[in-house]
């Protein structure tokens, strides 16, 4: 059943008043008392956004954090009724945004981004599937099988790295990220463009390690063989080790 005219344009004057502080037209209000509706509900975002953004939090003034907070809770119509991906919505806005914070800190959507990445590979659905016949022991002619509940991150800047605060613009350049959750935990390497191709051919295809060595040093040879086999086989042992590749396969021959 619709709402008469007159019940819809009082709750829409009182979520305009909430979200910006901006009283007109709400008839019957007892003075001294609507102030607390506006309080509560700010301080419900603001805490959720400062609890998903530390780091950005920290990086920024007190004015510049509540400036951001202000114009996310004016502006925008938050879409998700999960209040855990609300923090999402507050990337979006910023990152749509042309707002000169964002000279000041050029480094900021890279920032926000990676600490919502983090968030949302906690919360994700879990997609690993039991898998049979999985060996632990390590050989070259087997296959890697990769955790599923991993992504591949790119930045500008190296806010996985360094401190938020000593980020400069001589930082600018290509940075590219492992994500990945195992045991409950979410874990961020810093890897190289040849590790980037290297997940990816463990995630498309079953090729044997050796065979994906093989391949490698074909697309690098300027870097000895040795070093190419060296340099995958350490990582292929450390991701095993924590958890990013679940075991080995056998090839079907």
């Amino acid at each position: 059943m619709f709402l008469k005219n007159y019940t819809q344009a009082q709750q829409n004057n009182f979520a305009y008043y909430c979200k910006t502080n901006e009283l007109s037209g709400i008839d019957g209000l007892t003075e001294g008392r609507i102030h607390h509706y506006r309080r509560l509900i700010y301080g419900v975002i603001d805490d959720s956004l400062r609890s998903a953004y530390p780091l950005t939090e920290n990086l920024l003034t007190e004015e510049e954090w509540k400036f951001l907070v202000d114009k996310f809770i004016a502006e925008h119509n938050c879409q998700s009724p999960a209040i855990w991906q609300m923090p999402y919505e507050f990337y979006e806005f910023i990152n749509a945004k042309d707002f000169e914070i964002k000279e000041k800190y050029p480094h900021l959507i890279d920032l926000i981004f990676f600490e919502w990445k983090e968030i949302e590979m906690y919360m994700m659905e879990d997609l690993n599937d039991s898998i049979i016949n999985l060996s632990t022991n390590f050989n070259e002619k087997y296959y890697g099988i990769i955790n599923k509940e991993f992504d591949l991150l790119e930045f500008d800047y190296p806010v996985h790295l360094k401190s938020p605060n000593e980020i400069t613009t001589n930082d600018l350049g290509k940075y590219f990220v492992l994500i990945f959750r195992s045991n409950d935990k979410v874990w961020f390497y810093d890897i190289s463009p040849m590790l980037v191709w290297l997940i990816q051919s463990l995630t498309n295809n079953q090729k044997s390690i050796k065979t994906i060595i093989e391949e490698a040093f074909e697309l690098n040879p300027e870097i000895e063989k040795e070093i190419v086999a060296q340099n995958i086989l350490s990582f292929i042992k450390t991701m095993h080790s924590n958890g990013f590749i679940l075991g080995f396969g056998v090839i079907d021959e």
